[in-house]
């Protein structure tokens, strides 16, 4: 019996030893592990105390629900507005020469009423021999009103003094000696000034000031039709210029597609500018060119206002809002918008110190935000200021965890 007894109390140290003393706390605590894991920290998002929200200006508000409205999308491009557009033509035949600043280049803006050059008349050879005889007759003028203005000048000053001398000629004949003087004077003056004008004309290094060419309108340099240098007749064009600050959009309707009313107004979402607040447009009518590359109705719409750096071409969305409903979902404000992987984003505050961030579809733009139909419900605390902190902080975090 003792035998046994023995046998039986080293079987069991046998065992004893065979097992690991860890085994049995490891895994209790990794099924702890497991469980206490949230499905919320599963999502991507960050965690922020109180007091660091504080600091970080962190601001939430309360979605509310929103009736959703049946919507009709069409698609179209930027053009720009004939309104818009001057062009500045040649206000006489001549060579080109620019200002004291250099030719207009495209893109280059220019101020309505400045002078961008100036046109030289150019002589013919017989023009040139009639300026020269002009010239030559006007020199032999000058001299002959020089010598009648000196002539006229003795006789004033004489009259001038005798009339001082005892009345030895009258008032009268002092008076008319002043005044054919001042005829002479004149006669010269005008002779002097046309001199210069034919010499100035028949110079071959300083000839005729030539026409200012200036903007009647301002605008942007979109094409440049001469240079400096070239012979351009009257009229013709030199520069064109355009304002963006107001633009046309093209939209074509799918065929079948009818708009409840004749000239609706509709939003456009410039392509982008997704993520911004679309842009309002009146109707304008219908063009009045069908697009070869595109079927359905073309329509035309004046836009209120552009972005900065809007241009003609860019593709657009319009949308047009329908009588009726389709159901209900919440407005998500455009402040609480992020942008991440070509996607945009919003943050939830899931807990008082938890900001989760989920995707948003840009399929309903509206001016205030994006409507959206899933993935939010009303009551949902929604952060308004201070996203793209959070978005920051996400990264920082992930990049600690990393290292």
């Amino acid at each position: 019996m003792k035998r046994m007894a023995v046998a039986a109390a080293v079987l069991v140290l046998i065992a004893g030893c065979q097992s690991k003393p860890g085994d049995q706390d490891d895994k209790p605590d990794s099924h702890a592990a497991s469980s206490n894991k949230s499905s919320d920290n599963d999502e991507p998002g960050v965690t922020l105390k109180s007091d660091a929200q504080k600091r970080a200006g962190i601001h939430t508000e309360a979605l509310t629900e929103r009736p959703l409205h049946p919507e009709l999308i069409a698609y179209g491009k930027l053009m720009a507005d004939p309104a818009e557009s001057f062009v500045i033509r040649a206000s006489s035949s001549g060579t080109l020469r620019p200002s004291r600043e250099r030719w207009p280049a495209i893109g280059q803006n220019i101020p309505a009423g400045s002078a961008i050059g100036s046109i030289e008349p150019r002589l013919a050879p017989s023009d040139r021999v009639s300026l020269n005889m002009q010239l030559s007759t006007a020199r032999a003028d000058l001299s002959a009103s020089h010598a009648s203005v000196s002539a006229a000048q003795t006789a004033y000053d004489r009259a001038r003094a005798l009339n001082a001398d005892n009345k030895n000629v009258s008032d009268r004949a002092v008076q008319e000696a002043a005044l054919k003087l001042a005829e002479e004077q004149a006669r010269e003056a005008g002779l002097r000034t046309s001199v210069a004008n034919l010499e100035r004309a028949t110079s071959a290094t300083n000839p005729l000031d030539g026409q200012l060419v200036t903007a009647g309108q301002g605008g942007e340099v979109t094409e440049v039709l001469a240079q400096p240098g070239e012979w351009v007749e009257q009229g013709a064009p030199l520069v064109r210029l355009q304002r963006f600050d107001r633009l046309l959009a093209r939209v074509n309707l799918a065929v079948g597609d009818r708009l409840p009313s004749a000239a609706p107004a509709a939003l456009l979402v410039p392509a982008g500018y997704e993520n911004m607040a679309p842009l309002p447009a009146v109707s304008a009518g219908v063009a009045a060119e069908a697009d070869a590359h595109a079927q359905g109705l073309p329509l035309l719409f004046r836009l209120d206002r552009v972005y900065p750096g809007l241009r003609p071409g860019i593709a657009v969305t319009a949308r047009f809002t329908l009588p009726g409903t389709t159901g209900e979902g919440v407005l998500v404000p455009r402040s609480a918008l992020v942008q991440y992987e070509g996607r945009l984003w919003v943050y939830i505050q899931t807990k008082p110190d938890r900001f989760t961030r989920r995707p948003v579809s840009a399929d309903v733009p509206t001016a205030g935000g994006l409507l959206a139909a899933h993935g939010f419900a009303p009551g949902d605390r929604i952060v308004v200021t201070g996203a793209q902190t959070l978005l920051s902080e996400e990264f920082k975090s992930q990049n600690e965890d990393t290292n």
